[in-house]
């Protein structure tokens, strides 16, 4: 099926590695150039030779964007670069361990300021651009924290639970302009970002990494953890042209690991 995304230009944050280099690499596949943002140049370097090499402009953009000056570069050189932006796609973030006792007010910062003023930050300067598309899209990728109850994993729900907010606001907001919001939750997914995630989950309760991984597949409908291109093709779809009237929702990829109705 053809997207419609071919010559569509996206801009995708924290996208030189897991889920997010995913969505780059998909929305490629579908013939859309690509600005990818990272803070590791090496790293950044080799996702746009692997986006360029499926044949699509692709440009790296070495920016912080936990403040908004840094998001502001992005959105900015991603559009130069490129050529304006159809689509923004914010991904950056992460989970940062901690309880409420031991969580200090720096420790704090460093989560809302990455995994939610992001957001906020890059859609700011990304809509000017996209009210100019005649298929402008955004997509916010939080996760499944901010939908399902996961003891301990408080620096993620609270900004995903935020993100889903603001993105039906934004919804509200930019609807009569043509402009769709939506937000996907992923799963488990194997990224290399779980890697000393479940060492350190397995040092806590005493079992081995590979036991913490067997849990986490168990709790899934489907027995096992999401491939991250199964994301990024969900997210290409989303973004696309064939989903014309879909907005202001959030599309959960998890395996059926969310059992809510």
């Amino acid at each position: 099926m053809d997207l419609g995304l071919k010559g569509k230009n996206a801009a995708i944050t924290g996208s030189s590695q897991g889920i997010g280099n995913a969505i780059a690499n998909s929305l490629a596949d579908e013939g859309c150039n690509v600005a990818l943002s990272a803070r590791n140049q090496d790293r950044l370097d080799q996702a746009v030779a692997e986006c360029e090499a499926k044949g699509v402009k692709a440009v790296g953009i070495i920016c912080d964007l936990s403040t908004e000056d840094g998001c502001a570069k992005f959105i900015e050189e991603a559009g130069s670069q490129l050529g304006d932006l159809d689509i923004l796609v914010n991904n950056v973030g992460g989970m940062i361990p901690g309880t409420l006792d031991s969580m200090t007010e720096e420790t704090w910062g460093t989560v809302l300021n990455t995994n939610l003023m992001s957001f906020v930050y890059t859609t700011k300067y990304a809509v000017p651009h996209l009210k100019k598309s005649s298929a402008g899209r955004i997509l916010n990728v939080s996760g499944v924290t901010g939908k399902q109850l996961l003891p301990g994993a408080l620096t993620t729900t609270i900004p995903n639970t935020a993100i889903h907010g603001f993105a039906k606001i934004m919804a509200a907001e930019l609807g009569p302009d043509g402009i769709t919001v939506n937000t996907i939750c992923p799963g488990f997914t194997n990224t290399e970002s779980w890697g000393p995630r479940a060492e350190g989950m397995a040092k806590m309760k005493g079992i081995t990494p590979d036991q913490v991984r067997d849990g986490i597949s168990g709790q899934t409908l489907l027995g096992r953890w999401a491939d991250p291109q199964e994301i990024g093709d969900a997210a290409a779809w989303i973004v696309s042209e064939k989903n014309s009237y879909q907005t202001g929702t959030v599309v959960e990829v998890c395996g059926g690991f969310s059992k809510y109705i």
